[in-house]
């Protein structure tokens, strides 16, 4: 698996707000973060892998991770993050990018706090 990221494309960006369907809520004070570095930072840790305290500092490509974080958990409070994740799976299915037969699980995480 590729660890690389790259930010997204004018192109990804659109199809991304496409799928969003969503206008955040309004705010007064601090003027609202820029949305699509807001998903780039939210990418970037799923597609590293890494902890929120790894996101990189660059603010022209990405938010704080206190502002990332604020907005993932708004996203999925209202549902948008789940419908662009499955957005984006439909069209990777419809595009033939997505190889079904190629999924693996991993059954070795266990709730429980004593091996057996």
């Amino acid at each position: 698996m590729s660890r690389s990221f790259s930010e997204l494309s004018d192109k990804e960006w659109d199809l991304i707000r496409e799928l969003m369907d969503w206008e955040p809520p309004l705010q007064r004070g601090t003027p609202r973060s820029d949305l699509r570095k807001v998903w780039n930072s939210i990418l970037y840790i799923l597609v590293r892998g890494c902890r929120w305290i790894d996101l990189p500092i660059d603010q022209d490509k990405y938010v704080p991770r206190s502002t990332a974080h604020k907005w993932f958990k708004q996203l999925q409070e209202a549902h948008v993050y789940d419908r662009v994740l499955s957005g984006l799976l439909q069209k990777g299915f419809q595009s033939g990018k997505i190889d079904i037969k190629q999924i693996v699980l991993d059954g070795s995480f266990s709730p429980c706090t004593r091996r057996r």
